[in-house]
């Protein structure tokens, strides 16, 4: 059974993430920065339940490995196929999808920015929104939660100036990271069943 903490923090971030529902860009902001809290704290729950189950080695790293937390290890644990399947069969993180790639093949939001200049990598966001199309459920999972984490990266460490075209990507990003904290989240509450059971 998960801690009664971990289950009070997922209700309490989750609702109040929920709580920001308008369309002002500030609430938009808001929403997007309390989902990714939540996202952080289900991930490392993610990376260290897989840990224990010896499905990764974490020895001698100096830190947390947060870029493969929130990504390789969230598709490892929820599986490619699981964690594609639901996204498509919800016609709401569906349409969400759909967006994100329209945005991105339209040049109207640039997920991937060079290093030093911040300008776009063009090419890179195409790669990137190709793969969010591609029928490979193992390439298109991998492609949400790097579209994701990008995002991540370009809200806390980017520009804080809210803007349109932000607000234009962040709701339907907001959708999809929603749905993968659910699903991770549901993962970890029937895991943890499972094992009090065999216990």
């Amino acid at each position: 059974m998960l801690s009664g903490e971990f289950q009070n923090f997922y209700k309490t971030w989750l609702n109040k993430a929920d709580s920001y529902h308008t369309d002002d860009l500030s609430d938009i902001y808001d929403r997007f920065f309390t989902l990714y809290v939540l996202y952080n704290r289900i991930y490392a729950e993610v990376t260290f339940t897989l840990v224990r189950a010896g499905e990764i080695n974490l020895a001698n790293r100096k830190r947390f490995p947060d870029l493969n937390a929130a990504t390789t290890y969230i598709v490892k644990y929820i599986g490619a196929d699981k964690l594609v399947t639901e996204i498509e069969r919800d016609d709401t993180t569906k349409e969400a999808l759909t967006k994100v790639c329209t945005l991105v093949e339209d040049g109207v939001f640039h997920f991937i920015l060079d290093m030093v200049t911040l300008e776009p990598r063009r090419e890179d966001d195409l790669n990137l929104m190709r793969s969010l199309k591609s029928p490979d459920v193992g390439k298109k999972a991998m492609a949400i939660v790097e579209m994701i984490y990008a995002i991540r990266c370009n809200t806390f460490h980017g520009n804080k100036q809210f803007t349109t075209v932000q607000q234009k990507i962040l709701i339907p990003v907001s959708t999809i990271l929603r749905k993968l904290i659910q699903l991770a989240y549901s993962k970890l509450a029937d895991d943890a069943t499972t094992v009090l059971e065999r216990d």
